[in-house]
């Protein structure tokens, strides 16, 4: 349970590394924005980022379960 658990943070930590960097580089993140608003374009980065995540997931199973059902050529 503690490596899943030290897997998960860095994980989680990789991606808010990211999150920062991408905004840094699209030039939201400046020398005047608040630790507020980088705490939010992060958080909004990450709920974009698992809604994208969630849409892929649904979107392989629902491809998994057509080829499940569909006739086999036999």
């Amino acid at each position: 349970m503690g490596t899943f658990i030290k897997y998960l943070f860095y994980v989680i930590l990789i991606v808010v590394i990211y999150l920062i960097g991408k905004g840094v580089y699209e030039g939201k993140i400046t020398e005047t924005t608040t630790v507020g608003e980088v705490s939010t374009q992060v958080d909004d980065g990450f709920r974009n980022i698992a809604a994208e995540t969630k849409a892929e997931i649904n979107k392989g199973v629902q491809d998994y379960q057509k080829k499940e059902t569909s006739p086999s050529m036999q």
